[in-house]
């Protein structure tokens, strides 16, 4: 009787095992393996994600799944969602402070997961992150609207103020968003966005706002050499043109293939539709 016991106990625990995995990333920045994404949108959120990691160090990962019970039926979304940001390690090692977003399209149920550096303070954001960007579109399955406003949204409200030292919200309005966003543009949003907006400069010939820029690729970086490129500006009022050149950073193999070994100590916030 007592083998009988060990070996439906050895049985369980083996079972038990096995129903509580994780999927397995192909990328750093998008796994949309439920797709709810099109091939344009995918593109705009890795290319946003591997911005914000170039100029911040920041990882921030998204990940669509059907439903959870596929990986780990027994669990909470909450232990689910941590145990996977701490298998793949999401964020940097020595910051830990990753992001992860999960949808779960047939469960009707989402998370955002924070690294452990955010601390319980900034959970209550989280949520009103998700009510204010994701959940509005989830209700009438726009979910690639969804995931775009709100991926946006928890850069914004989130990421950004927290580089910036601030202190997360206390529930009375979001004007700290502002200013936090504000204080820290210079250094973290122009760096990702400094060629859309040349737009709002003046002309310095002419006087207008009539400025555009482009890139043009000289030599591409590889993992040994960095790349060379121009930076060209121009006006269509007049015939300013000025070329600054510029270089392109080497490649890192494990910046596209692998996290940094961040971990979570369980923060953010879950949202249902």
């Amino acid at each position: 009787m007592i083998h009988i016991l060990k070996i439906l106990a050895l049985v369980f625990s083996a079972n038990a095992a096995i129903a509580q995995s994780y999927p397995e990333y192909s990328s750093t920045t998008v796994n949309d393996f439920a797709g709810l994404l099109d091939e344009g949108a995918e593109a705009r959120l890795s290319k946003q994600l591997s911005d914000l990691r170039k100029t911040t160090g920041v990882e921030m990962t998204i990940l669509t799944l059907s439903r959870q019970d596929m990986f780990a039926p027994d669990q909470t979304l909450e232990k689910f969602a941590t145990g996977l940001f701490n298998e793949w390690g999401v964020g940097d090692k020595s910051r830990n402070d990753g992001v992860l977003i999960m949808v779960l399209r047939t469960d009707r149920a989402m998370r955002i997961e924070l690294g452990s550096a955010y601390g319980s303070e900034w959970n209550r954001y989280a949520a009103t992150v998700i009510n204010r960007s994701f959940l509005p579109a989830f209700k009438e399955d726009r979910y690639q609207d969804g995931i775009e406003a709100g991926v946006s949204d928890t850069i914004d409200s989130i990421v950004v103020p927290y580089l910036a030292g601030t202190n997360a919200p206390n529930g009375q309005n979001d004007t700290w968003v502002w200013a936090a966003v504000l204080a820290v543009f210079g250094a973290i949003g122009a760096l990702v966005f400094k060629d859309r907006f040349v737009k709002l400069k003046k002309c310095p010939q002419c006087g207008t706002r009539h400025l555009e820029r482009t890139r043009h690729v000289k030599s591409m970086a590889s993992k040994t050499s960095t790349g060379s490129g121009d930076r060209i500006t121009t006006c269509s009022n007049c015939d300013y043109r000025e070329v600054v050149p510029y270089t392109i950073s080497r490649k890192s193999s494990s910046r596209s293939s692998s996290f940094g070994g961040g971990s979570s100590s369980g923060g953010g916030a879950s949202g249902r539709w």
